[in-house]
């Protein structure tokens, strides 16, 4: 026993001296060069071999068509068709997780995509419009923040919004209406959003100390659901322009 002991610790010393005489390894220099991928440059076969069975999978789940809709989406301010979908379909799910979130809002360089034509709705689409697996967040707002988060859009020349309208006056935020009454600075209210704003994304830092439910949805899921809900019932997506957020006169 006593010679396994000794074994052991002699190994354990000679472990250490070999460590200790390792010499550590720097980069010494380095080249750095811009490639860009253009056609130019023939495909990697055998990159392509092997991508291909996913690629299929991939392609076979994008390709589903998962709803239509009667008029072209487009992105735009103060407000556009495709961003009142967008904030529609997360206002609904973050309503069918709370029934007390009265707003929701979508930051407007989230929005992937300047142009989807009518017709049929893929999910690939969805991917393609927010590819980012941003989560559907909860933030519970005193009114008083919201009217600064309100400012903070109109200074922004506006967001996509569901469940809140405003003007846009000298770039702040005038007749702010939540749920379709006027906003008061001492009501708590609950507004959904990405978790990206929600932590302080595009110098929103004053929502950071608010606080929150992260729902685990991917927002992306949520416009999914939305459109398919709406397929369910054999009814097509129509988002119309509805004087959301509207310049003043």
């Amino acid at each position: 026993m006593k010679n396994k002991h000794l074994f052991f610790s002699l190994l354990m010393v000679l472990a250490s001296l070999l460590n200790a005489c390792h010499k550590p390894l720097f980069i010494s220099s380095h080249t750095n060069h811009f490639y860009t991928i253009s056609n130019q440059y023939a495909a990697d076969s055998a990159m392509v071999q092997m991508l291909r069975p996913y690629k299929i999978g991939v392609d076979t789940q994008m390709q589903v068509v998962i709803g239509y809709s009667d008029v072209p989406l487009t992105k735009a301010q103060p407000e556009s068709t495709l961003g009142n979908f967008m904030a529609d379909a997360q206002l609904k799910k973050a309503q069918s997780i709370d029934r007390k979130v009265v707003g929701s809002v979508v930051n407007y360089g989230g929005v992937r995509l300047p142009y989807v034509a009518p017709g049929a709705l893929t999910r690939g689409k969805m991917y393609e419009l927010m590819p980012f697996d941003n989560v559907l967040t909860i933030v519970e707002m005193p009114g008083s923040d919201l009217r600064q988060f309100c400012d903070f859009m109109a200074t922004r020349k506006g967001w996509p919004i569901s469940g809140i309208t405003y003007v846009i006056k000298d770039k702040s935020a005038a007749d702010i209406l939540v749920d379709g009454l006027p906003i008061n600075d001492n009501v708590v209210y609950k507004v959904a959003m990405g978790d990206y704003i929600a932590n302080g994304g595009d110098n929103a830092d004053f929502i950071r100390p608010l606080k929150r439910k992260n729902t685990g949805v991917f927002i992306r899921d949520a416009m999914i659901e939305y459109v398919e809900q709406l397929q369910a019932k054999n009814i097509h997506l129509h988002p119309n322009i509805e004087k959301r957020v509207q310049y003043a006169e």
